[in-house]
């Protein structure tokens, strides 16, 4: 990473930390973090504040942890239309991958290489009752990479509109992390042969964020 790429990375961290102030979040379970090697955040997502607002709250973590040494955290979400739009500054260099095969392989890669992974395994913001069916490529990753996922809740408003938007940065938020969840790991060609171990993966890794955000998980 250039000198450029890594300031503006530490400067996304602070400006996170200044707009949703982790002083007055209710946080718990940032003790299940582990402070070594790679590992997947696998949160809910209830409104555009989720991405800045865990940046926020696991900030004072990953600097005393993982930036010290070299590793970040990455998010694996950007579409191929937002790249194309943002590729000046969203790129893997202040952490962005692409959701994508090519994007999903990479992270694999950066996890072995003791990064941090965010991801949203529901493909899209939800703000319903329940749950929405997660795709499996959070359990590819973690079975491919051998990474430990943590589960983690995001409570927010709705925002549909530019006004909730406004209004939803002065809600307190609220972010639950839960224990790491720990998967042996597996090779390619086993899970292509037997496509219920990431099926049942994938409803371990939901069935406990449900828990923390107290929604339920039907599939």
């Amino acid at each position: 990473m250039n000198i450029v790429d890594k300031l503006f990375y530490r400067f996304i961290i602070v400006l996170s930390q200044i707009v949703f102030r982790p002083s007055i979040c209710e946080i718990r379970g940032l003790e299940n973090l582990p402070k070594t090697g790679g590992f997947i955040i696998a949160s809910n997502h209830v409104n555009p504040f989720d991405p800045p607002l865990i940046v926020a709250v696991i900030a004072k973590f990953l600097r005393k942890n993982y930036l010290k040494n070299g590793k970040k955290l990455y998010y694996l979400g950007m579409k191929e239309l937002k790249r194309r739009i943002y590729s000046f500054f969203l790129n893997e260099n202040i952490g962005f991958l692409l959701n994508s095969i090519i994007g999903a392989n990479r992270a694999v890669e950066l996890l072995g290489d003791g990064n941090i992974l965010g991801i949203f395994p529901e493909g899209r913001r939800n703000d319903n009752k329940g749950l929405l069916k997660a795709k499996k490529g959070v359990a590819y990753m973690a079975l491919l990479s051998g990474s430990p996922v943590v589960p983690v809740a995001c409570f927010g408003p709705k925002v549909r509109s530019f006004n909730q938007g406004l209004k939803g940065l002065l809600v307190r938020k609220k972010v639950y992390f839960g224990k790491p969840l720990k998967f042996s790991p597996r090779d390619l060609s086993e899970l292509k042969k037997d496509p219920e171990i990431p099926l049942m993966v994938t409803r371990a890794i939901m069935m406990e964020i449900g828990k923390l955000w107290e929604k339920e998980y039907k599939f």
